[in-house]
């Protein structure tokens, strides 16, 4: 039982899922209905073919014997007694009588004016289409078509019969003055038809079969080609994605890698801004006071000591400044934004507001924080030393799924496809921004045309990412 249900599930799924399986399956339906309609028709045709050529013989023969005794028929409505004797003659106990069964002769409108059975002579009936065929001049017959009302005698006979319908014609003028319907035994005639029909099955269903077999030979061929090509296929898919789930790894790799870079370079930037203030600077520092304490003749080398040493103060306080990172592992987003924009605002007295910031209080990386800051940082700065600016916003906000910060102002704006190289005041600029966002999976868009302001938002997905 197992063993059945096994192969009949391979089968199922052969005629199913192959295209040699399918092939057969509506293949032979078209085969087999193809062979039966061809089939059905070859055989009507021999049949029609071979009953035709035998009533017309057996009609030419029953003319030549019929037609002198018919003659009177042109004029009147029955035969003269002499010629009903001899038809009577011809029908009885000779050879002719065991071949043709019965007999009838038509006249005009279905009527008989002599048959073989005395019961139907003088009748009416409804005229046949062979019977109509042949008051056109042409020899109609059948065979095993006794379905007419006045076959009922010869259908009881229960013998294979010919019917043949056999115009009579007028010795001068051509006329046909008469029909007469016979029935021949055709014992011989269903045997041949019965071995021709069985012949032409047999042609037929050899041609089918042989087609189908070439065909399927075919089609079997290309399914097994298919089939090894959808394995090597198969083959190559699954090493594309083992490749691809590679890359994906070495990606993930090297984007952490990025991250763990972009976050050390930035502590020793912040190491370096702490080193310049806490030491560079304060000797800097000590050295001006010494200097001012020392009280040095206000000379011209005197002065251009002094102006010196003021601008390396204010030059590294803007470069400690620039370097300074407040303590982001600390800090949620929230606060790392606003620290952002307070430092912005003590350092250039600018006007830059915050507006709407929608973020859940979900932890983020070092990496996160550390981008959005960065982003507020030097997109405020450019926005208060080039686009001048008097209006400033922040907003920022998480929808689930991502994290976007948008600073917009209403500055001069300017062309986005001049304007985004390294800037030369030692800023990131707008290829640098991408950067850092692009290591975290994340984009920076800009919108800006002269005069209308400037509009930068930085988008970085929510997925946790490894500082």
């Amino acid at each position: 039982m197992k063993a059945e249900m096994v192969w009949t599930t391979k089968s199922v799924r052969f005629f199913r899922d192959t295209l040699p399986g399918q092939f057969l399956f509506a293949g032979g339906l078209v085969m087999v209905a193809g062979a039966l309609i061809v089939g059905t028709w070859v055989s009507n045709r021999i049949e029609q073919g071979v009953v035709q050529n035998s009533g017309a013989a057996a009609a030419h023969y029953m003319e030549s014997l019929l037609s002198p005794l018919a003659q009177d028929l042109a004029d009147a409505e029955g035969l003269s007694p002499p010629a009903r004797l001899a038809l009577s003659e011809i029908f009885s106990g000779t050879s002719l009588g065991k071949r043709v069964v019965s007999y009838k002769i038509w006249k005009k409108g279905g009527l008989i004016v002599e048959a073989s059975d005395e019961n139907l002579r003088g009748q009416r009936f409804e005229p046949s289409d062979d019977l109509n065929k042949a008051w056109g001049g042409q020899i109609a017959a059948s065979f095993e078509d006794l379905t007419d009302h006045e076959d009922q005698g010869e259908a009881a006979l229960g013998i294979p019969l010919l019917e043949v319908y056999s115009p009579i014609h007028a010795f001068w003028t051509g006329e046909v003055i008469a029909v007469a319907e016979f029935y021949e035994r055709a014992d011989d005639l269903a045997t041949e038809l019965a071995d021709v029909k069985r012949q032409s099955w047999l042609i037929v269903l050899s041609v089918f079969s042989a087609s189908g077999l070439l065909l399927y030979g075919i089609v079997h061929a290309g399914g097994r080609l298919i089939a090894r090509q959808q394995t090597e296929l198969r083959v190559q898919l699954d090493e594309s994605n083992r490749i691809a789930t590679q890359n994906a790894r070495l990606r993930e790799r090297v984007m952490q890698a990025a991250q763990r870079s972009t976050a050390q370079a930035d502590r020793v930037m912040q190491r370096i801004g702490q080193d310049l203030h806490d030491g560079v600077a304060q000797h800097l520092s000590l050295a001006s006071l010494r200097f001012e304490e020392a009280r040095p003749v206000d000379t011209e080398n005197a002065g251009t000591v002094r102006q010196a040493l003021d601008a390396a103060m204010t030059e590294l306080r803007a470069i400690s400044r620039g370097l300074a990172l407040p303590d982001i592992d600390q800090l949620d987003m929230k606060a790392c934004i606003r620290r952002a924009v307070e430092d912005h605002r003590k350092v250039f007295q600018s006007n830059a507001k915050i507006g709407e910031l929608q973020i859940s209080g979900k932890p983020q990386s070092y990496s996160m924080k550390l981008c959005a800051y960065r982003f507020v940082q030097e997109t405020l700065a450019n926005a208060s030393r080039h686009a001048e600016a008097s209006k400033i916003r922040v907003d920022a906000r998480d929808d689930g799924q991502a994290l976007t910060v948008s600073i917009t102002d209403n500055g001069s704006g300017f062309d986005p496809e001049t304007q985004t190289g390294v800037s030369d005041t030692g800023g990131q600029g707008l290829p640098g921004l991408r950067d850092r966002a692009a290591t975290l999976n994340g984009h920076v868009d800009l919108e800006s045309k002269p005069g209308n302001g400037t509009t930068i938002r930085l988008t970085l997905p929510l997925e946790e990412v490894t500082p």
